[in-house]
Formats: structure tokens, sequence, C-alpha cells
């Protein structure tokens, strides 16, 4: 499939899990129930930020890319960002425990996209995946203004660089 572009409609008719963060379940081995989030209802009207991960508790996702947006999510809600979402094929409740581990409470969305089916529509899967993973996502950030794609970074060949937060900060501030 082609990748999504910018100015392209984010297809919502796709099904991704994640747990709430619940003050309650606040220990990593605690969690709570997993929710569907429907993306047709939370992207009218609404500037959020996508990123997607190969999976949870890997390397470079684990120590550099996701870091920076735990703490400082507060940088993107002050451009106008209104939901942040991290995503993974990984299961509702292995996300919730890497958001925890990142020190998540709640700021961020911890999504699991079920066999990379939301990334495989976006052309940002990896359908094959590996020996211990049936799909991976590409790593990759999106910004989404009501619905529509406004900014795509997708890294190559191990990069990390246009999935950043700072690279997404840089997009926000043009």
């Amino acid at each position: 499939m082609t990748q999504i572009a910018t100015g392209s409609k984010l297809p919502t008719a796709v099904r991704l899990g994640y747990i709430p963060y619940t003050p309650e379940h606040e220990n990593i081995c605690s969690i709570g129930r997993p929710a569907e989030l429907d993306l047709s209802k939370i992207l009218p009207g609404k500037k959020v930020v996508i990123v997607a991960a190969p999976g949870a508790f890997t390397p470079t996702c684990t120590e550099r890319h996701i870091p920076p947006y735990v703490a400082d999510y507060e940088k993107l809600k002050s451009r106008g960002i209104d939901d942040i979402f991290i995503a993974t094929t990984d299961n509702p409740f292995v996300q919730a425990a890497w958001g925890k581990a990142l020190g998540n409470k709640g700021q961020l969305k911890f999504v699991s996209d079920p066999k990379g089916a939301f990334s495989a529509q976006l052309g940002l899967a990896d359908l094959k995946g590996d020996d211990y993973v049936p799909a991976r996502t590409f790593r990759y950030a999106l910004v989404v203004d009501n619905g529509t794609v406004k900014y795509v970074g997708v890294e190559k060949n191990g990069s990390l660089e246009h999935s950043t937060l700072d690279a997404v900060l840089k997009f926000l501030k043009a």
C-alpha cells in the first residue's frame, strides 16, 4: 500500500485498544480493563499526534524515541495538541505497562494497533513481522488536524530524526 501523505484523511474504521490510566492502577503490575479507542469520535475538531514504535520495551523506542514525549508532552499541548497516542502492535496490557514504566500517568494514551491493521492502512507497517511478533509498525509520527494528516515523519534504516518529539515540535512551529 502507498504511504499516507499530508492532506489525506486519516482512516477511522479501525480498532485500536488501550487501557485508561487510573491512580488505583498506578503500579506497573496492576492494570485495568482494555477499552476501544474510536478515532471517528476522537478526531473531529481536534488536533492529535500519533507516534508509532516497532515495539514496547524495545531498546531505541524505550531509551530514546518515546521518553521525550512522556517527559515533555506539555510542549505539544502548548502548541494546540489535544491528544497524544503512542502505538505499537503489542497488546493493551503491554502498552499500559510500558507507558507506566516510562512515567506516563495518563498524559498520553499508549494504544494497541492489533496486527498492525491501522498502520497497514497508512502504508506504515511490516505485516511479515519476525520470529517474535507477527506484525510491526514502522517508526513514525503523524500530526492530524480534524481528521486530516498535516505531518508525516517516517524513519528509514534505523534513523531517529523524523518521528521524534523535536521533529514534531519543529513542524508545529512552522
